[in-house]
């Protein structure tokens, strides 16, 4: 069936019926006739000719770290409740946490006809940049702040500060920081420089206290706790950089007999649905991902509407949840 067809059985010119489909200025009479067609031949127009025609697929690119993780699906969700609402498709790929894979798959969505890009970023090198620039379309970095794209990311500094702050005012005298790789400048070194803020404020320094960097993964809190006990100064408190980091140490202050939160307080970031379900449940700080996924939709609507975003850098808040072992 073609347009042509269907202007035909409609008894309207084929531009009438070029114009129902991509949204145009319609009589309702003629629209009427044109839908009841199109819903008795159960017509479906051709995507490829439509993206032909008007230079737009209505799909959008997301591409993210590690699709496993706790925020990523709460990211997913807020994206594809905007995008759902405005009729795009979304094309998610997940990296895995490779940064050759990550760029390979930017090299992909730029042959694959997409409106726009959500990159939900771990790491932004100078490659990543190069293949960016390279997409001819709109650009949202989610998770980082970016100087050079528009992005929506989180406070890092101020809830790592936050959040250890919460522990030294517990009674903490002898605190730990187990982080993540510092290339990752949200979860790496914002929050990193967050607990050297926290720690300067009572007359500490990171090079006091106990520091290991660990992956994002409960075995690797594990072995990071490990290693802390096993040093002959033992912390009085720990604070992850993440919730499953945290779940990771709890384990390992568990089988060692180690009670939280008297001998040990524990707290961690993210407040992943882990953080409710560990006994005793994790102090942890709450980030809106599902807001930030929202957020991230809208601002590449405009984009790709060609409007002027209210901002194009956005900050999120984030809350302290304080629970059992701290």
């Amino acid at each position: 069936m073609t347009i042509s067809e269907i202007a035909k059985l409609a008894g309207v010119s084929s531009a009438a019926v070029s114009r129902y489909l991509n949204d145009g200025s319609l009589s309702q009479e003629k629209r009427q006739r044109i839908e009841k067609v199109i819903r008795e031949t159960n017509y479906r127009p051709s995507e490829y000719a439509r993206t032909m025609r008007t230079k737009k697929s209505n799909r959008i690119g997301v591409l993210v770290p590690q699709i496993d993780s706790e925020a990523v699906p709460k990211i997913l969700s807020g994206i594809s409740e905007r995008m759902d609402q405005k009729n795009y498709h979304v094309l998610l790929m997940n990296s895995n946490l490779s940064l050759e894979k990550e760029i390979g798959i930017l090299e992909t969505f730029e042959q694959s006809q997409v409106d726009g890009l959500i990159f939900v970023a771990s790491i932004l090198t100078k490659r990543h940049e190069v293949a960016l620039a390279h997409m001819g379309v709109p650009v949202v970095i989610l998770g980082q702040k970016s100087d050079r794209y528009p992005c929506i990311y989180h406070d890092d500094e101020g809830a790592a500060c936050a959040m250890m702050t919460e522990l030294l005012k517990s009674g903490c005298r002898h605190p730990a920081y187990i982080g993540v790789d510092r290339r990752d400048k949200a979860a790496g070194q914002s929050r990193y420089q967050g607990v050297c803020r926290a720690l300067e404020t009572y007359g500490l320094h990171m090079d006091e206290i106990a520091y290991r960097e660990a992956t994002f993964s409960v075995q690797a809190g594990y072995q990071a706790m490990e290693q802390i006990l096993a040093e002959e100064k033992r912390p009085d408190g720990v604070l992850c950089a993440t919730d499953m980091i945290a779940a990771g140490v709890l384990s390992c202050l568990s089988e060692r007999k180690i009670a939280v939160p008297e001998k040990m307080k524990v707290a961690g970031m993210g407040h992943g649905a882990i953080a409710d379900l560990l006994c005793p449940r994790l102090t942890t700080v709450h980030y809106h991902y599902h807001t930030s996924g929202r957020e991230a939709a809208d601002l590449l609507l405009d984009l790709m509407r060609k409007k002027k975003p209210r901002q194009e850098a956005r900050m999120l808040e984030y809350e302290i949840i304080r629970q059992k072992t701290t």
